[in-house]
């Protein structure tokens, strides 16, 4: 996926609120990867977009099983 010079960190800290919120148990305190991405201010089609690559990179290539 192509990110601006802009997205890239931000992309960066919203895997990482990802990601540990996953691995939170319990309530979780910290800023969601939704609450970063909002920081870019994108088109609502942009954030479903950089939402989904936040998830694809968080967790991983997804298993297909036979």
């Amino acid at each position: 996926m192509d990110l601006t010079l802009e997205e890239q960190p931000v992309v960066r800290r919203a895997v990482a609120a990802y990601k540990a919120k996953k691995a939170c148990e319990g309530r979780f305190k910290g800023t969601s990867a939704g609450e970063v991405l909002e920081e870019l201010k994108p088109s609502p089609v942009r954030w479903t977009v950089l939402a989904a690559y936040v998830i694809h990179v968080a967790e991983g290539p997804a298993r297909r099983s036979r």
